[in-house]
C-alpha cells in the first residue's frame, strides 16, 4: 500500500471520526435539528405546507432521484460494455468500484432506515404527529411513532455519487473533484427537499452523507486487495 494511500486513509479516519462525534452531540442535542424544521412548519395550520407541493414533490424529489439513478445506470452500463470497447478498458477498474460503490452505499443507508425506530418531524407531536423525539442511541419511554426515518434515504442517491471521487481520484482527479462537488450539490438539495417538507432533520441528512462516505471509504480499501489499482506510469 503506498504511502499516499497512508496518508488519505489516515485523514479520512480522523474526519469520519470527528464528524461522527459532531454528528452525535447534533442528534442527541436536538436544538438544531428543531429550529431548522420550525422554519418550514406553519403553528397556524399545524403541519408542513411544502409537504403538499406537487411542483417540490416533482422537481426536488422525483427529478433529483432520476438524475442520481440514470448516472448510476450509466456508470453501470460503462463499466459492462468497457469489455468490449477499446477506449474504456482502462477505466474498466474505476468504473466498475463506482458502480459497487454508489449502488451499496445508498442500499446501506436504506437499510438501516427502515429498520430505524426514529420517526420524521411529521410524525413526532412537536409538528402535529403523535410519536415522541428521542435522542440517538437513546429511548423513553414513550411511544416513538412509526419510525423508519433515520438516516435520511432520499439524500443517500445524491451523495451516493460519492462513489465517482474514490473511484477516480487517483487517475482522473480533476473529473474525481468534479464528482465530489456535483454529489456534495445533489446530496444538499436532496436533504433541503425533504427538510422543508418535514421528511427529515438536518441530523438525518448529516448522518446520510457519513455513511455514504464511510462505506465508500470501506469499499475503496477493501477493494484494493481484491482488485489492485494500476502502479502509477
Amino acid at each position: 500500500m503506498s504511502a499516499a494511500y497512508r496518508r488519505f486513509a489516515t485523514i479520512n479516519l480522523i474526519a469520519l471520526l470527528v464528524t461522527g462525534l459532531l454528528f452525535t452531540w447534533i442528534s442527541r442535542d436536538g436544538r438544531l435539528d428543531f429550529w431548522l424544521e420550525r422554519q418550514f412548519f406553519d403553528t397556524v395550520a399545524n403541519s408542513f405546507p411544502w409537504r403538499i407541493s406537487q411542483a417540490l414533490d416533482f422537481w426536488g424529489h422525483t427529478v433529483l432521484k432520476l438524475i442520481t439513478v440514470w448516472i448510476l445506470a450509466i456508470g453501470i452500463v460503462l463499466a459492462v460494455i468497457s469489455y468490449w470497447v477499446m477506449a474504456l478498458r482502462p477505466w474498466r477498474r474505476a468504473l466498475f468500484l463506482f458502480a459497487l460503490m454508489a449502488a451499496i452505499a445508498p442500499l446501506v443507508v436504506l437499510l438501516i432506515k427502515i429498520n430505524s425506530v426514529h420517526s420524521c418531524p411529521w410524525d413526532i407531536n412537536e409538528f402535529g404527529g403523535q410519536g415522541h423525539w428521542f435522542p440517538l442511541f437513546g429511548m423513553e419511554d414513550k411511544p416513538a411513532g412509526p419510525g423508519g426515518c433515520w438516516p435520511g434515504g432520499h439524500a443517500s442517491g445524491g451523495f451516493g455519487l460519492l462513489a465517482a471521487y474514490f473511484a477516480f481520484r487517483e487517475d482522473k482527479p480533476p473529473f474525481a473533484r468534479a464528482f465530489l462537488a456535483l454529489s456534495l450539490l445533489l446530496g444538499v438539495m436532496m436533504s433541503v427537499v425533504q427538510m422543508a417538507r418535514g421528511a427529515h432533520f438536518l441530523s438525518h441528512n448529516l448522518w446520510t452523507l457519513w455513511l455514504v462516505w464511510a462505506m465508500c471509504f470501506l469499499l475503496d480499501g477493501l477493494m484494493r486487495f481484491i482488485w489492485p489499482p494500476r502502479p502509477a506510469m
